[in-house]
């Protein structure tokens, strides 16, 4: 399924790492006004040559966290601070880190390393000494993640079919969930099911969601065609991006994905998506050079 490998593998080894396309962050204020969304313009923050992507909003939402390629080999994490505007690079390593997060307890980063040996591994560091990474066993392949809790891990794991499984980070027991799924998955707002996307076929893939307690699974929404990237919104709804334009899904109601904001003109084509916890503020990953 050729589709479920093209942006995993690029940083799946060091040497596939030119092929990373060029992308900017863009940010967008957001506010629901008489039941509708509205939407400052985009602010690129990133606006260099390069790939610029994965944004992660720090739960306090004073900052945000990225993966920045400033030459053709290797990754770095920064943090973009939303007061003062400016960029501080997190890590500098002669390994490319990419998908930095805050850990549940709020005491470190975590993030994907791609190591000498080509190898993707978890890793996780202090947020107050960036150079005492330390490995979480089991990780092995590891293409992106997501934190249940404390205890538990959510893995994208590289192979001939992607595969979704859970890590007990404790016992060093993997468990799979599913096959053949897609890059994004996050959790829900009450932080009691995962929400993924399994690829049934080139052409059909769905939102599913995962209870947390009993890893049973069931679909929530066929996704927007040739879209795997969402984020979820403050009331528990879904956003994700086609052709420039957002679009949002409601579960509790049902229905279709209604068309939100029309970026179209001025972001043009947007894939990854983030939004802060307090709800008003969007990050959009967009193409800045040719899209692959």
């Amino acid at each position: 399924m050729k589709n479920n490998v093209l942006i995993p593998l690029l940083f799946a080894f060091g040497k596939l790492s030119a092929q990373l396309p060029e992308t900017d962050i863009f940010i967008c204020d957001m506010k629901v006004k008489d039941g509708k969304y509205e939407f400052s313009d985009p602010e690129n923050i990133s606006h260099r040559k390069g790939y610029d992507n994965q944004p992660y909003f720090m739960p306090d939402g004073k900052s945000l966290l990225y993966v920045a390629v400033p030459d053709t080999t290797q990754a770095d994490i920064f943090s973009y601070d939303f007061k003062s505007k400016k960029i501080t690079a997190l890590t500098s390593t002669k390994e490319s880190e990419y998908s930095p997060m805050l850990t549940p307890d709020g005491n470190d980063i975590s993030v994907v390393r791609v190591d000498s040996d080509n190898g993707q591994r978890f890793y996780k560091f202090p947020t107050k000494d960036k150079s005492a990474a330390t490995v979480i066993h089991g990780t092995d392949s590891i293409g992106y993640y997501c934190w249940l809790n404390p205890g538990s891990l959510a893995m994208f794991i590289l192979g001939n079919a992607m595969t979704l499984q859970v890590l007990d980070v404790r016992k060093n027991v993997r468990t799979l969930i599913a096959s053949d799924v897609g890059r994004c998955m996050k959790l829900s707002n009450d932080q009691k099911k995962l929400l993924f996307v399994i690829k049934q076929n080139e052409n059909e893939w769905s939102i599913f969601e995962m209870d947390i307690a009993t890893m049973e699974k069931k679909m929530v929404v066929k996704t927007l065609p040739g879209s795997e990237d969402y984020a979820v919104l403050k009331d528990g709804s879904l956003i994700m991006g086609s052709k420039g334009k957002l679009y949002r899904y409601d579960p509790k109601t049902g229905g279709e994905w209604n068309e939100i904001a029309d970026f179209s003109s001025g972001l043009g084509d947007f894939y990854r998506i983030s939004v802060n916890a307090q709800g008003n503020r969007i990050a959009m990953v967009a193409f800045t050079g040719k899209k692959p």
